[in-house]
């Protein structure tokens, strides 16, 4: 590609894809911690019994 194609290029595009981007891993970090404090400890909390004892928590432990 020559110098002047990249010169006068729209960029936009591709602005917006990395803000969006930027946005989703900000979003996924608040999301990771809310699962972790809420669901997981819930999870092990929780009075599990039967199947469900072993295959819901480990399930939400893996999905948090």
């Amino acid at each position: 590609m020559e110098l002047d194609t990249l010169r006068d290029a729209d960029f936009k595009l591709l602005d917006d894809a990395v803000k969006d981007w930027s946005t989703l891993v900000k979003n996924l970090e608040t999301l990771k911690k809310d699962a972790e404090d809420n669901l997981h400890k819930g999870a092990n909390k929780a009075d599990w019994a039967g199947v469900n004892a072993k295959v819901s928590r480990e399930f939400i432990g893996k999905t948090a």
